[in-house]
C-alpha cells in the first residue's frame, strides 16, 4: 500500500514541477533557476523507472491464470475456495478482484501522465 502512495505522490509532484518550472524560471534568479533545473533533471530521471513499475503492475494484474496476483488467478482461487466451502476466503478474494479491477483504470491514467511528463522532459 505504501508503494502505491509513494508512486502517486511522485507522479503528482512530477507533473506539477514539470509544468511550472518554465514559468518559475522567468521570475527567478540564475541560482534559483539552476536549482529548479537540477530538480527537474532528477524528476526526468525517475520517469523511465516509474513507467516500468506501472507497466509491470498492469501486466501482473492483467496476466493469465498462471500469473500470481492477476485477476484470473484470484478468480480461480476464489472459485476453488467456494467449491471447498471456504466462503469467507472466497468473499475476501472476490473483494480483492474488485480492487484490482478498479486499479487498472488508475494505472492506465498514470501511464498517460508519465508519457506526458516524458514528452516534456524530451522537449527540454
Amino acid at each position: 500500500m505504501r508503494t502505491k502512495k509513494v508512486v502517486a505522490a511522485v507522479l503528482a509532484a512530477t507533473a506539477l514541477t514539470v509544468a511550472t518550472v518554465p514559468a518559475l524560471a522567468q521570475d527567478q534568479s540564475p541560482t534559483e533557476t539552476k536549482r529548479l533545473e537540477e530538480r527537474l533533471d532528477v524528476i526526468c530521471g525517475r520517469v523511465p523507472r516509474l513507467t516500468e513499475r506501472v507497466e509491470n503492475a498492469l501486466a501482473r494484474i492483467q496476466g493469465g491464470a498462471d500469473t500470481r496476483g492477476s485477476i484470473l488467478w484470484l478468480e480461480e482461487k476464489a472459485a476453488d475456495a467456494r467449491r471447498r466451502g471456504f466462503d469467507d476466503l472466497a468473499s475476501y478474494l472476490e473483494s480483492r478482484i474488485a480492487i484490482r479491477t478498479e486499479r487498472i483504470d488508475v494505472l492506465q491514467l498514470r501511464l498517460e501522465w508519465l508519457a506526458e511528463v516524458a514528452e516534456i522532459c524530451a522537449d527540454r
